[in-house]
């Protein structure tokens, strides 16, 4: 059978019970691309993707920073970066920066800086955040259904004059809140007839929610994925069987997700007292790697089809005081009994339950490498045509330190970004707080934003303000 060109925009269209007509939006397939599979048949080029991945509290240096720099077989991951071993060959590490930002209060200047380049403003931010400012330049020549980004989180506990339940910010009090539901993030993705645009994302209008519960959404378009499939070459089916099976699966898992218990049923047996061991109790806002699975699962599913280029991720946020039951550790504040050592059971027990805290974030993290990595797109897969950012709101959790400030870089950015590899921007181990007076971190954002497209100049404000960026992260 020859190969079918199709519309970049085709989309599987049908109706529910009641006139409630359903899209949903295709993945890249082969009859949308051109013979090599890196670019769109039109000539147009495979877009560019990026995201931020934000944890909360923190690391602990000796334990963050590989104990070899190199390339490739040159160095290995340390003992709180293990958990990325499935994504090394994505991976760069950047270890010996500083956050020029002094901790006052202690996680809300860093972490703004980190996000915006720009120290916080009162209770705000006072510059765009990253992805933001990525917007215009990734979404230029097209306009995605959510153009501001995907923004999702799993925790919504926070912590006293900390920057709050937030990581992307179009300006000054104009921030992207995260969703916390998968199954309003589904609603999302699988447009239910009209919807309504805040602040980047959508939402449906009209239709009852349990009527969309009571009949899926992937057998209102049988009808139309049928008739597509007979234009489709044999890749391109297999790439639409697929497709359709994700949709049922993430279906499924948000199902399963809206019948838990309103506590996680990992730490039933250990909660004497739920309203004070979880004070936002119910499956909503818990940190599990189940939620943090479904939601990495809409975020490739929203990617990969096109609805954003852009999206955030915040597993926890700025001094998060939620707990990490879900890790083994006990249902307490993750904040003050494991990053702060304050656990009756010792300073000793409280230093490895944080370490195995920061290594359940990384595990989470992999996770939604690992699927990204494994989402088809064009010739590649979605790692190769994107870049995500992560980092934290402090660096060593107890003394508040800015020294050796974590950053995480994944993807290739469609080949402007090298890969496995860990970067020391300073010379010598990080000791207990990092290294001192390293260069400046806003570096790594500002080589990211200016190797996406942003034109070079003077980025962020005052002690965070950059002009250059580091060569070393770019081919």
């Amino acid at each position: 059978m020859s190969r079918a060109v199709l519309p970049r925009r085709t989309v599987l269209r049908g109706m529910l019970a009641g006139g409630i007509s359903v899209v949903i939006p295709l993945p890249r397939m082969a009859g949308m691309l051109n013979g090599n599979g890196t670019a769109y048949a039109s000539g147009a080029a495979l877009p560019l993707r990026y995201g931020t991945w934000f944890f909360g509290n923190g690391i602990n240096p000796p334990e963050w920073v590989p104990a070899a720099t190199g390339v490739g077989n040159a160095w290995t991951l340390s003992t709180a970066l293990m958990p990325l071993q499935p994504v090394k060959s994505y991976l760069q590490v950047i270890t010996g920066l500083t956050n020029k930002i002094p901790p006052d209060p202690a996680h809300k200047g860093r972490p703004a800086a980190a996000l915006t380049g720009a120290n916080a403003g009162g209770a705000d931010v006072q510059l765009p955040s990253i992805d933001q400012l990525l917007v215009p330049i990734l979404n230029a020549g097209s306009m995605p259904a959510l153009p501001n980004g995907l923004h999702v989180g799993i925790s919504n506990t926070s912590g006293a004059g900390a920057l709050d339940l937030r990581i992307s910010f179009r300006g000054p009090s104009a921030s992207n809140p995260p969703e916390y539901d998968p199954e309003n993030v589904f609603k999302q993705l699988v447009m239910f007839g009209g919807g309504n645009s805040t602040g980047g994302t959508m939402g449906p209008a009209g239709p009852d929610p349990e009527l969309a519960r009571r009949k899926r959404a992937l057998d209102a378009v049988l009808d139309s994925a049928a008739s597509l499939r007979t234009r489709l070459g044999k890749a391109d089916q297999i790439r639409l069987d697929q497709h359709l099976d994700g949709v049922r699966q993430i279906e499924n898992q948000i199902a399963i997700l809206s019948t838990m218990p309103k506590t996680p049923t990992t730490t039933n047996a250990k909660l004497a007292d739920p309203a004070t061991a979880y004070p936002n109790m119910g499956a909503v806002g818990s940190i599990t790697a189940l939620r943090c699975k479904a939601m990495s699962d809409l975020i490739v599913f929203a990617l990969a089809t096109d609805l954003t280029r852009i999206f955030s991720f915040m597993f926890s946020c700025s001094a998060c005081h939620g707990n990490y039951a879900d890790a083994g550790l006990d249902p307490v504040t993750f904040h003050e009994d494991y990053g702060h050592r304050k656990s009756p059971k010792g300073s000793a027990y409280a230093t490895q339950g944080f370490l195995t805290g920061v290594k359940y974030a990384m595990t989470n993290f992999n996770d939604t490498l690992t699927r990204m990595m494994n989402c088809v797109d064009g010739a590649g897969n979605l790692l190769d045509n994107s870049v995500v950012y992560s980092t934290s709101c402090t660096s060593e959790s107890q003394t508040h330190s800015g020294n050796d400030y974590p950053v995480l870089v994944a993807g290739k950015a469609g080949g402007l970004l090298k890969t496995d590899q860990h970067l020391r921007m300073a010379s010598g181990p990080p000791g207990p707080t990092g290294v001192p007076n390293g260069d400046n971190f806003s570096k790594v954002p500002y080589t990211l934003l200016t190797a996406l497209g942003r034109p070079q100049g003077p980025w962020g404000m005052g002690d965070s303000q950059v002009s250059s960026g580091i060569a070393a992260l770019l081919t």
